[in-house]
């Protein structure tokens, strides 16, 4: 007789307890899941844009010009054949040789310095590039001195309102009207005679704005015959910046 107790049951190798059906249902729920997060992983990588442009806008530069009148003409700094193009050499002499006739006979010339760009000048100045010695015009016999050196012509520079009233003496330096000194024409000539040593006139003009000079020459009043039929030449150079 054979004992029950040496045997044990074997499960049914079908039905929902197998493991067959058991990896079926897992294989299933993986399909499903991966097929949701397919849906949801391309939803979060679909492409969100944005876009504007701003206007075209351009980039100007104002201009810093300036005019200079003197002798009923005016010039332009803008208007002269060298380069940059805003520099002029062409302007008219202040002083011609025909205007000094006398010791202590002065010629005093108005100048006006007209800003007419669009940007403001920090600061204006003004310096004499060279003095030189020249025989005046149809003098039978030139006395031989120089009216650039010492004890020669006496030079200032005065600022003035519009109306010819003085408000600074910038040169020789004083408050009020300015005086003819002793050899100021030489001094000047000497000291003030580049950009980097030019004689700074302060600030301005702004732009659409004016200021007003008065340049005096003469020969002294005790001017001996060495001076007769000599002329002294030469020229200002005003410079504006910001």
């Amino acid at each position: 007789m054979i004992s029950s107790g040496l045997y044990r049951s074997v499960s049914s190798c079908s039905g929902r307890t197998s493991s067959t059906w058991l990896l079926k249902k897992v294989l299933a729920s993986l399909m499903v899941f991966g097929a949701l997060a397919s849906i949801t992983v391309g939803g979060t990588f679909a492409l969100l844009t944005s876009q504007e442009s701003d206007a075209r806008s351009a980039v100007a530069s104002g201009t810093l010009t300036f005019s200079d009148t003197a002798n009923a003409s005016t010039c332009f700094s803008y208007g002269g054949p060298s380069s940059p193009g805003n520099v002029n050499t062409s302007c008219a002499a202040l002083i011609t040789s025909s205007t000094l006739n006398y010791p202590g006979t002065p010629a005093v010339v108005p100048v006006t310095i007209a800003n007419n760009g669009s940007l403001d000048a920090a600061s204006l100045s003004v310096y004499m590039p060279s003095c030189t010695l020249a025989a005046t015009p149809g003098a039978p016999s030139p006395g031989g001195a120089n009216p650039c050196a010492a004890n020669g012509a006496q030079f200032y520079l005065q600022e003035t309102t519009s109306t010819g009233t003085p408000t600074t003496c910038w040169f020789p330096s004083a408050v009020g009207a300015c005086s003819f000194a002793a050899s100021s024409l030489q001094v000047f000539a000497a000291n003030v005679n580049t950009t980097s040593s030019a004689l700074s006139l302060g600030v301005g003009p702004a732009h659409g704005q004016t200021r007003y000079f008065k340049i005096g020459l003469q020969l002294p009043a005790n001017a001996s015959n060495s001076l007769q039929g000599e002329a002294a030449v030469f020229g200002l150079t005003w410079h504006l910046s910001t």
